[in-house]
């Protein structure tokens, strides 16, 4: 019982309360004022303009008891209210946009895996903009689509129905539907919402965001903002016959819910009028148009009780269905009648029981033993942590690995996310999941000791646990190193010709550029990348490894690399890579100033992870000895943890002095580091 009152607190009224507040939300006291606001100056301007009664008599009239405590209204609250429930307690059966968007992924990889990422050059406001138009546009193309098909196929003309009994229109009536619509738009929803994701994750990789305001797609909040809640009003707010043939006006989604012969079947848009115009159901509104509204046929006693509104469509759909099928059907029936007939006027009764029954199947306080890590280092990285934790505590630990697009994951499965441990590299990449609000705040003494204050978030949500410094490294025979000893060294002309580098938007060199930004302003930042692209030897290319082995192969005498691929490559179970690095020395540099740059690998706890105390523990394993003495011995990683002593590979690189600005900076700086390598061409 305990759990069911908790549920009904937290998940219903909180979910009912955030139907009104929310901006996400179509009926948000945001939206309802702006829709006030816009009917007062539109009855203003037309009785300044004598083209309507008196300018009181029309503000009356909205507020008008008569409408808003009407049967139609009120049908329109109680549908409100108990949908609420119903849907919370059927929520495990609807689609999963996150299933849409993994599926749809994978598909992408499995079959047109030569194009992934072929847009991640981009820069990120193309990435932006694009995915904020796509979406929308689709977004609004489906709507219009099921919109029509609950109109013209008559078995779902049986549950969309129960919106158009309306008689009088006020903003909650777009809370008058059917569970089973709710559904369907919910499945469309998913799918819109999968494909968008899917396929932008897989051209942009993972820059892909969404130009918002208060979470809400930028051109959705305009339209709510701009009295989308006087679609369903008294107000025949019209745009004017030009621009009617480009977004649905209030008037006329009204046209859409009159009885009047001539509106059946117009107007299905929601937002543009185009999808109306194209498929020939467009009607323009007319002045001093009245309307009926409601459904021709249907016995008024009836219309507005919320047993026939939940029953009747179902009763009607049965019976839509051909003869055949009605055989076969014919069972479910006579169960259907019974239902009808004994069980629909004790319905509040049974909604009540329903609860108590699901009520065994909500979550218990007791948690697993396990873990959920979303991680972008792959799987042989993270296995000997993995393993190591798990003989330490007993704790299993299950991995999804990407690259790209956990992040949009994450943001696609909301509370319903399995993740409690997120474990990324470098700093921009763990900023996007603060930044995203994905991640909860942490309060463990052990991160605290164990983590330097520079390595982690100013509000304890992410934490560094490896250290990686950004080097150089350089042909022992054809370099002398005292001209190389600070990064800034590397713009000067001397270097010309003589340079190789991985691409400049890649995260490694946009959080080295950022780090100079910090250092010496955006102007002079710049001035060093338009430096360094005339002194390489090479169009950007490759990865880490690619640098060092144009060195081998003499095309550059110099390159930018991370420090653990120089252990990785002299540890190398390939005998040439080992050879690669024969010649190599490399150079921490800034040693007399202010030290080398570095990045990080770390970890955060999801904010709606079920296992909040599990995944501290496992932050907290990864900051001890033994994890960080195997950051060092795996991956070459220096530790985080200052008192743990670096392996015998790291120790012979010789000790160095580095840069400690606060590594959040990095992640602040990094558009403004990308503005740069966009205008220098690296």
């Amino acid at each position: 019982m305990e759990q069911i009152i908790e549920w009904l607190i937290h998940e219903y009224l909180t979910g009912l309360l955030d139907s009104l507040v929310s901006p996400t939300k179509r009926v948000s006291v945001v939206y309802l004022l702006s829709a006030i606001t816009i009917m007062i100056i539109w009855f203003a301007v037309l009785s300044i303009n004598k083209t309507e009664k008196k300018f009181s008599l029309n503000v009356v009239k909205f507020f008008s008891p008569q409408i808003w405590l009407s049967k139609s209204a009120k049908a329109d609250y109680g549908l409100l209210l108990i949908n609420r429930l119903v849907i919370a307690l059927a929520t495990p059966v609807f689609l999963s946009k996150i299933f849409v968007t993994t599926l749809l992924f994978y598909f992408f990889q499995k079959h047109l895996g030569s194009m992934s990422a072929i847009l991640s050059e981009s820069p990120v406001i193309v990435a932006t903009v694009s995915y904020t138009i796509f979406l929308f546009i689709l977004d609004d193309f489906s709507r219009y689509i099921t919109h029509r098909a609950l109109h013209q196929i008559p078995i779902l003309w049986a549950f969309h129905k129960v919106h158009h009994t309306a008689e009088h229109l006020t903003p909650f009536t777009v809370f008058r539907t059917h569970p089973v619509e709710a559904w369907i738009f919910s499945i469309r929803s998913a799918l819109v919402q999968g494909i968008a994701i899917s396929t932008f994750v897989f051209l942009f990789g993972s820059k892909i965001d969404l130009l918002s305001i208060y979470g809400v797609n930028i051109f959705l909040f305009i339209f709510n903002l701009a009295g989308a809640n006087l679609r369903h009003s008294n107000v025949p707010l019209s745009y004017g016959r030009y621009f009617e043939k480009i977004f649905i006006s209030p008037a006329q989604h009204q046209i859409h819910h009159s009885k009047a012969k001539e509106h059946e079947n117009k107007n299905y848009g929601v937002v543009l009028a185009t999808w109306d115009l194209l498929g020939k159901s467009l009607y323009l509104s007319k002045a001093d148009q009245i309307l009926n509204y409601g459904v021709s046929g249907v016995m008024r006693n009836r219309i507005h009780s919320l047993t026939y509104l939940y029953f009747n469509p179902i009763k009607e759909a049965i019976s839509g269905v051909s003869y055949s099928t009605r055989l076969l059907l014919h069972p479910i029936r006579n169960l259907f009648r019974t239902v009808v007939n004994f069980i629909a006027p004790r319905f509040a009764k049974m909604l009540v029981l329903i609860a108590l029954a699901v009520g065994t199947f909500f979550p218990s306080d007791a948690k697993s033993q396990e873990i959920n890590i979303y991680s972008h280092r792959q799987p042989f990285l993270i296995n000997p942590f993995i393993k190591a934790f798990e003989d330490a505590t007993g704790i299993k630990s299950n991995i999804v690995f990407s690259s790209k697009g956990l992040a949009q994951r994450m943001l696609a499965e909301g509370k319903r996310s399995p993740a409690d441990v997120i474990l990324t590299v470098d700093i921009s990449r763990l900023h996007v999941y603060a930044d995203k609000n994905l991640l909860s705040p942490i309060n463990s003494d052990i991160l605290f000791k164990n983590i330097p204050s520079h390595l982690r978030d100013s509000k304890n949500r992410w934490f560094g646990l490896s250290k990686r410094a950004r080097i150089v490294a350089v042909s022992s025979k054809r370099v002398n190193l005292k001209n190389l000893r600070r990064i800034e060294d590397l713009a000067l002309p001397r270097w010309k010709g003589r340079i190789c580098t991985r691409p400049g938007s890649h995260v490694y060199n946009r959080a080295l550029l950022a780090s100079i930004i910090a250092a010496h302003g955006q102007e002079e930042a710049a001035n060093w990348a338009r430096g360094l692209v005339s002194n390489l030897a090479r169009r950007p290319q490759g990865n880490d490894r690619a640098q060092v082995k144009a060195i081998f192969q003499g095309v550059c005498d110099i390159a930018i690399i991370n420090s653990y691929y120089f252990g990785k490559l002299r540890n190398s179970g390939v005998p040439e890579q080992r050879e690669w690095t024969r010649d190599i020395k490399i150079v921490f540099t800034n040693q007399n100033d202010r030290g080398n740059h570095i990045n990080i690998s770390g970890g955060g706890v999801a904010k709606y992870s079920k296992n909040k105390e599990l995944a501290v523990k496992f932050l907290e394993f990864l900051s001890g000895e033994r994890a960080q003495k195997l950051y060092t011995q795996v991956n070459f990683e220096f530790p985080s943890n200052t008192q743990v002593e670096y392996s015998d590979e790291l120790r012979s690189w010789g000790s160095f002095k580095e840069d400690k600005l606060p590594i959040g900076v990095i992640a602040k700086l990094a558009p403004r580091a990308q503005i740069i390598i966009d205008q220098v061409g690296w």
